[in-house]
């Protein structure tokens, strides 16, 4: 057959939930140990804390050059 004509694709799987929590917790575990974090590509030579927390006011920012601004004032501009 070489054109089928319906799809058999799963598009949305069910991910068992304990599976996700693994997920998040495998992405989050090395953040706190800068060789790792830069073995992964990422540039933080300039950050002064690994993991860098920032307050909830910064999602109020409306322009980017207030982000960009504030990038480099924290020094995780050369990552972006």
């Amino acid at each position: 057959m070489f054109a089928p004509t319906e799809i058999w694709c799963r598009w949305h799987r069910k991910v068992p939930v304990n599976k996700k929590r693994y997920a998040v917790v495998s992405a989050i575990a090395p953040s706190p140990v800068p060789s790792l974090v830069m073995a992964c590509g990422h540039r933080i030579e300039s950050v002064l804390q690994i993991p860098c927390v920032i307050s909830n006011s910064a999602e109020a920012m409306e322009k980017t050059s207030n982000a960009i601004s504030l990038l480099k004032k924290i020094g995780a501009y050369p990552d972006a």
